[in-house]
């Protein structure tokens, strides 16, 4: 992480999402940015906001939560068992 050469990447951010806080008086108390909407749109790996600029450019950041998203191990095994269950169950019917 630190000084990088240019690359004459573009970066296209996914569509996201904005929202605001109001308090009593109307003024805005939060603003939140950068909620992808469609992760599969764009060439960040679904990452919004800056996470998805600095994956976008190619100095992607040191955690999780700034990598793009993946499937579990396990959620891909419980899905894989859904799919073969009802496969079977299709095949019963026949």
């Amino acid at each position: 992480f630190g000084k990088k050469e240019p690359t004459n990447k573009t970066v296209v951010l996914p569509p996201q999402m904005y929202s605001f806080l109001f308090d009593e008086d109307g003024s805005i108390r939060e603003l939140t940015v950068g909620y992808p909407v469609d992760r599969r749109q764009g060439n960040t790996g679904g990452l919004g906001g800056m996470f998805g600029v600095f994956y976008g450019v190619g100095q992607g950041l040191p955690f999780p939560e700034g990598k793009p998203y993946q499937l579990s191990r396990r959620f891909r095994l419980f899905t894989k068992i859904g799919d073969l269950v009802s496969q079977m169950k299709d095949k019963k019917k026949e």
